[in-house]
């Protein structure tokens, strides 16, 4: 699963990164992002923009939030499928955190990220959903997948690591079906540095400001 990431990156840095024109937004929170957190996504409703999205959908029946969506049962689900097919967005982070089971109730923290890139974008849905309040707000899941060989160390699953030259695809809601799977199916081939987490959170934001030497 995927239950936390790290995104310092400034609004300005992700607009130009993700090449967003022509759009005023307000700044966020960076830091640490985990469920119920309303977090920067980039979308596609007639051109690339960002919005601020509220992570994870809210059950109809009961408390609490879904987070993630597995690639292999998205479009089975009643959640997901419509969200799947029409309302594709991305996720910006830094890097993700995934706990390693230690056994005798020990659970290790890590911090992955990519080797040649400063920023991730994560594949996820959203959709408009009805708060506590019944006030509308746009909230999102991400998607996941199985683990590359070398995070199955870590952890079975991994997000959906949405590759540059596939975000026009992923993100435009006229994408042939055919090829979102291909998106889904090719989740490898990705350079990451893993290291375990310390506390040093100021040294991991200096490091994460410099890019390269970020672990």
């Amino acid at each position: 699963m995927c239950g936390r990431f790290l995104l310092l990156s400034e609004v300005r840095d992700l607009m130009n990164y993700y090449s967003i024109e022509n759009q005023t937004l307000d700044k966020y929170e960076s830091g640490d992002f985990y469920p119920s957190k309303n977090t920067p996504i980039v979308l596609n409703k007639n051109k690339r923009s960002i919005s601020y999205a509220k992570w994870g959908f809210p059950y109809s029946n009961k408390k609490g939030l879904v987070i993630n969506a597995r690639a292999d049962s998205i479009m089975n689900k009643p959640m997901f499928k419509n969200s799947f097919y029409n309302r594709r967005c991305v996720i910006p982070s830094n890097l993700f955190y995934e706990w390693k089971d230690e056994g005798a109730r020990k659970k290790i923290k890590y911090k992955i990220g990519l080797q040649h890139d400063k920023l991730m974008s994560l594949g996820g849905i959203y959709k408009i959903s009805l708060d506590e309040n019944m006030k509308e707000q746009l909230t999102y899941v991400i998607i996941t997948t199985e683990a590359t060989e070398d995070l199955k160390l870590i952890h079975p699953r991994m997000p959906l690591i949405i590759k540059n030259d596939k975000l026009d695809l992923w993100l435009n809601e006229g994408t042939s079906i055919k090829l979102i799977q291909e998106i889904l199916k090719h989740n490898v081939n990705h350079l990451f540095i893993v290291e375990k987490h310390t506390d040093a959170t100021e040294t991991i934001k200096d490091n994460i400001h410099g890019q390269i030497g970020l672990f």
